[in-house]
C-alpha cells in the first residue's frame, strides 16, 4: 500500500491535476473518494484534514497538504529530482507562478464554471462564464505563439495546473476550435508520458 493517500473526486478537475502530475513522476497513490452528494468533505473526520472543506487533500505520512497547486508543487519539490516540472531557473518559476494565479482566478471564473453549470446543474450564468473563457484561451492563444508551453520550451507545473479544465471545456464546447495554438497545447500535452485519461464530462 502507497504511503501517499489522495483524498479526491473523480469528477474533479483539481484532482485530476495532482494524479497527473504523480503518474508522470511515477508515483503509486491511493485515493480516497469524497462523496460530494452526501457531503462527506463537511464531515468531522474531513475536516480535520482541511478545515477549509475542500478536495483535494495530500497526505503523505506526518504531511498533509491542502489546494491543488499546493500539492502539485509538493510533489515536484520532494519527487522530481530532475527538477523538470518545476525548474530551479527564476524566470521559469515566475512564469508558473504566474499561471498558477490564472488557475486559481480566471480558470475558476471561466472553465471551471462554464463546467459546473452545463454539465454538473451548479448556479452561475453561463453567458459569462463562456466569456471569460474565451478570454483566458486568448491568453493562453497570444503565449503559445511563442513557444510550445506555457511556462517555456517544455512543459511544466503551469501546463498540468490548466490542462484538465481546459481539455474537459473543450469537450464542452465545439466553438473552442477557434483557438488552435491551445487545442494543439492540449493535444501535445495529451502525449506525454504517464497521462492520465481525463474524467469522462
Amino acid at each position: 500500500m502507497s504511503n501517499i493517500q489522495l483524498y479526491y473526486h473523480p469528477m474533479s478537475g483539481h484532482s485530476h491535476k495532482v494524479l497527473t502530475l504523480a503518474s508522470m513522476l511515477g508515483l503509486s497513490i491511493e485515493t480516497v473518494t469524497i462523496d460530494l452528494k452526501s457531503k462527506a468533505h463537511l464531515s468531522e473526520s474531513f475536516l480535520h484534514l482541511n478545515p477549509a472543506g475542500k478536495i483535494p487533500v495530500l497526505v503523505d505520512g506526518d504531511k498533509t497538504i491542502t489546494d491543488s497547486h499546493a500539492i502539485l508543487f509538493y510533489l515536484a519539490q520532494q519527487y522530481d529530482q530532475q527538477r523538470i516540472w518545476y525548474p530551479d531557473d527564476l524566470p521559469t518559476q515566475v512564469e508558473i507562478q504566474r499561471w498558477f494565479a490564472l488557475s486559481a482566478g480566471e480558470l475558476c471564473t471561466g472553465p471551471v464554471a462554464l463546467r459546473g453549470i452545463r454539465v454538473l446543474g451548479k448556479p452561475g450564468n453561463a453567458d459569462q462564464a463562456m466569456q471569460l473563457t474565451i478570454k483566458l484561451f486568448s491568453l493562453m492563444s497570444k503565449q503559445l505563439e511563442q513557444q510550445p508551453w506555457l511556462a517555456g520550451s517544455h512543459a511544466t507545473l503551469a501546463d498540468i495546473a490548466l490542462y484538465s479544465y481546459i481539455a474537459l471545456v473543450i469537450k464542452l464546447e465545439p466553438s473552442l476550435s477557434d483557438f488552435p495554438r491551445v487545442l494543439d497545447w492540449a493535444a501535445r500535452f495529451e502525449q506525454l508520458p504517464g497521462y492520465r485519461t481525463l474524467p469522462e464530462k
